[in-house]
């Protein structure tokens, strides 16, 4: 214990003989802790207005982009020349195609069922008829038309592939149309079953 000076003109401490010697703590130890970063934090931690790789895409990217581009187009294209069937599914068959089998060996619905009917609702304009097709088939139709712009853009400005899906999130709403996918149908089914 230590004692002031007592040449010194401050205060004198008296010693403390009740208390002990504290315990010396022991010497904190570092701890390497290894934390997996995924490969595109910086691209995902970036914000939206950061500019995307300027090297330009290669040939396989623009081939990408086309792809991303020409299907939906030529899936609304087609559409056009469709006549949305009243019965809400079967659409399909004006194009030599065969009704659903499962519709035909269940007589449920499958996911699919009134997709054609929904989307040549919609490139007609006919909401109503669309969402009575199937209901998910409008988020597809919106989804599949910004697919499209999407693909244009990346063509035109020769954008990368994979960190432009990155920065859309895809991934997510990949998942996005499944899962709703599985719960309309379910809900479809459902009702049918409920009403025979």
């Amino acid at each position: 214990m230590v004692l002031d000076d007592p040449r010194s003109p401050g205060p004198r401490l008296r010693p403390l003989e009740d208390v002990a010697d504290p315990i010396p703590e022991p010497a904190a130890t570092a701890v390497a802790v290894a934390v997996p970063v995924p490969p595109n934090a910086a691209l995902l931690a970036a914000p939206l207005s950061a500019p995307l790789s300027t090297a330009g895409a290669t040939w396989v990217e623009r081939l990408v982009w086309l792809f991303f581009f020409a299907a939906p187009a030529s899936v609304f294209l087609i559409s056009i020349f469709l006549t949305a069937d009243p019965v809400g599914h079967g659409t399909h068959t004006q194009l030599g195609l065969p009704p659903c089998g499962f519709l035909v060996m269940t007589g449920l619905p499958c996911p699919g069922c009134g997709l054609t009917t929904c989307f040549t609702a919609m490139i007609h304009g006919d909401v109503a008829a669309a969402a009575s097709a199937n209901p998910f088939g409008i988020m597809l139709w919106l989804v599949s038309f910004s697919t499209m712009i999407v693909g244009a853009v990346g063509f035109v400005r020769g954008l990368p592939v994979i960190e432009t899906l990155d920065r859309l999130q895809a991934d997510k709403w990949a998942i996005l149309l499944s899962v709703t996918s599985l719960t309309v149908w379910c809900i479809r089914v459902a009702t049918m079953l409920a009403g025979q």
